[in-house]
């Protein structure tokens, strides 16, 4: 894997527009990566390339239109999803298949043409972004955690298969974050009393994971995933 010649790795961050995304965006920033986000909505600043993840060839425009401004790309931090909560008795099929479009099939959308573009780069890091929800039973998430479960058994594959070709990928699990897809103070509150950290993630300590699990100090962690949960997603059996 090289850099482009202008200096700097050439990264993509899906979702970039949003809270999370933005964080991570500023973080590869501020290491020098030369970063441009996909998303529906353009961001505060930035490069930006609109793309909808439910519409195939909206995705397959956009990362045409990577391929041509960067000639390549070295990183990939996938962050891009929908979450709409139901109770698993009032889950319709619609329901799960907008999460299954989006968070899955468009994961599928954006990282087959991303790996294609680190084969003729000589490698890469692809970071999925998925969720405690995934890997817990939380109420009212039965579709987006059944999604985001699908996300992280792809990444496994993923990272089986394109080894071969030096690009690692990993899967980051983050818990609550004072930021996102968690905006409820009350839900907040719930995920403070659950976790034994007693508090959310902090933005900020999303992205720094995300930067490193892309950078070279985590040169040989491959098809890990990696939660940022505060200890949310361990067995507590005894004990209050």
């Amino acid at each position: 894997m090289s850099a482009s010649p202008e200096g700097g790795l050439r990264t993509l961050v899906t979702g970039g527009a949003g809270a999370l995304g933005q964080g991570i965006v500023r973080a590869l920033e501020g290491r020098g990566d030369r970063v441009i986000c996909l998303d529906r909505t353009a961001p505060a600043e930035g490069a930006h390339i609109c793309a909808d993840l439910a519409d195939p060839g909206s995705v397959q425009a956009a990362m045409a239109e990577v391929a041509a401004r960067f000639g390549g790309l070295d990183v990939l931090v996938h962050t891009a999803g929908i979450l709409r909560p139901a109770a698993f008795l009032d889950i319709s099929e619609g329901d799960m298949r907008a999460h299954l479009d989006v968070n899955v099939m468009g994961a599928l959308r954006v990282c087959q043409p991303a790996a294609r573009m680190m084969i003729g780069s000589g490698g890469g890091r692809i970071v999925l972004v998925t969720s405690i929800h995934g890997q817990v039973g939380v109420p009212e998430r039965g579709a987006y955690a059944a999604s985001k479960g699908a996300v992280a058994a792809l990444a496994r594959v993923m990272a089986v298969e394109l080894a071969q070709h030096r690009i690692r990928v990993n899967v980051l699990a983050p818990g609550a974050v004072n930021a996102g897809m968690t905006p409820d103070p009350a839900t907040r509150g719930g995920w403070v009393a659950a976790t034994p950290s007693k508090r959310v993630a902090h933005m900020e300590e999303i992205a720094r994971v995300a930067a490193m699990l892309t950078s070279e100090d985590a040169s040989f962690i491959n098809g890990q995933i990696i939660a940022v949960d505060g200890g949310a997603s361990t067995l507590r059996v005894f004990g209050p």
